[in-house]
């Protein structure tokens, strides 16, 4: 089996490379196109107390600080306060379905900690467990995105830079892009060669944004900070409780990302095996996933930040008074990181609606038998449809 899923990997970065190679790729219910966007970033920062992350040892001595309760994990943390002004690339892609019934509305897709945007792509099975080729077939356009510091977006300070608010700011700034038409412009105009579904878009006339979990922080801080920008949200693997994250960051296993094979630099971490599985795997072993799923997703894990998880307090939590439009918070059954192992009747309507007090609609959905990382499940296509089953409610 392990031989097997070791060929299949092959392959897999074998397509990864051409697509990459060629920037534009066919599939059965759309075009992808890949893009580097240079996005303007003039965000509040931190400098703040954290220990050193040099080794796996470092690591480790780091996730039982930063889960420690007598540590403090909010401004009290802070040695200076600064400000970051830089223009960073930002990899991304561009998927435009073939049906023209929904694509004047857009899905800018944020994914989490640990991954990069082949999150919402997935690469093994992708029929029944690419959000991408998924939502392609509703007849949605997709723009998914690699955050800062991972996949193939850059990857500064893992301390300094990479920290909540600035990563805040580069999805105002592509959801900017993207309601002005740049974003399409650049889409039509970054490579030598095209095809017409690139150069006849019209800019969106609507705009939803999907999170996972780091992703949905994002998101959500998004909706009550910028809530014209927005006209829906589906937040996934997310909900404000006295368990959200409470499993602590030594749940992740990490090491420091420089000594498993990753350019990093000081303060990027990465899981191991079994932190993968433990945050973003759940339900009945037998039905739940297949270990080759978990291999899948520990074969295309990504580094996070030391800065994220300081800085989180920052942009979480935030009210949502001006948020009109309609919102999903989609839960999975046997979320650990977020609901410690069971999300069945967790969440409180009372603060939902104090929170986004205005929205047209707040609804919450539990997906039986799966964990945190829905697509790496094997009811992925049903947690899907009940995505786009939320937006074609209200029209979206």
């Amino acid at each position: 089996m392990a031989s097997a899923f070791l060929t299949g990997a092959l392959l897999l970065l074998s397509h990864r490379i051409h697509a990459y190679q060629t920037d534009i790729s066919i599939r059965a219910n759309g075009y992808c196109r890949s893009l580097d966007i240079p996005v303007s970033v003039m965000a509040p920062t931190a400098i703040y107390d954290i220990p050193p992350t040099s080794n796996d040892q470092e690591a480790t001595a780091w996730a039982i600080w930063d889960a420690d309760r007598t540590n403090p994990h909010d401004y009290l943390n802070i040695v200076q306060n600064t400000s970051t002004s830089d223009t960073f690339n930002i990899h991304a892609n561009l998927c435009i379905p073939k049906s023209s019934g929904k694509t004047n509305i857009l899905q800018i897709a944020t994914h989490g900690i640990a991954f990069d945007s082949r999150y919402w792509d997935v690469e093994l099975q992708p029929d029944t467990h690419s959000y991408v080729e998924a939502a392609l077939q509703a007849g949605y356009a997709v723009f998914t995105y690699d955050r800062l510091g991972t996949g193939q977006s850059d990857r500064p300070n893992a301390y300094t830079v990479v920290q909540g608010p600035v990563e805040l700011e580069i999805l105002r700034q592509l959801t900017l892009m993207a309601r002005d038409g740049s974003l399409y412009t650049l889409a039509a105009n970054q490579h030598n060669y095209t095809i017409p579904a690139f150069t006849s878009l019209t800019p969106p006339s609507k705009v939803v944004h999907v999170g996972h979990s780091w992703g949905s922080v994002l998101t959500a801080a998004f909706m009550a900070k910028y809530a014209n920008l927005t006209d829906g949200t589906i937040l996934t693997a997310y909900l404000l409780s006295a368990y959200f994250g409470s499993a602590g960051s030594t749940s992740f296993s990490v090491g420091d990302a420089a000594s498993h094979g990753f350019n990093r630099s000081e303060g990027y971490l990465v899981p191991a095996r079994n932190g993968v599985q433990n945050i973003f795997f759940g339900g009945n072993l037998s039905t739940a996933y297949t270990p080759e799923f978990l291999e899948y997703a520990d074969a295309i894990k990504q580094p996070a930040t030391v800065g994220e998880f300081a800085s989180a307090y920052n942009i979480s939590a935030l009210p949502g008074p001006d948020f009109e439009s309609p919102v999903q918070l989609f839960l999975a059954e046997f979320d650990f990181y977020v609901c410690r192992g069971d999300c069945k009747g967790l969440a409180n309507a009372t603060q939902l609606n104090e929170t986004y007090p205005n929205a047209s609609a707040i609804e919450v959905y539990i997906q039986p038998n799966a964990g945190h990382g829905l697509p790496l499940h094997n009811n992925a296509t049903a947690g899907f449809e009940a995505m786009f089953d939320f937006l074609e409610r209200y029209g979206l």
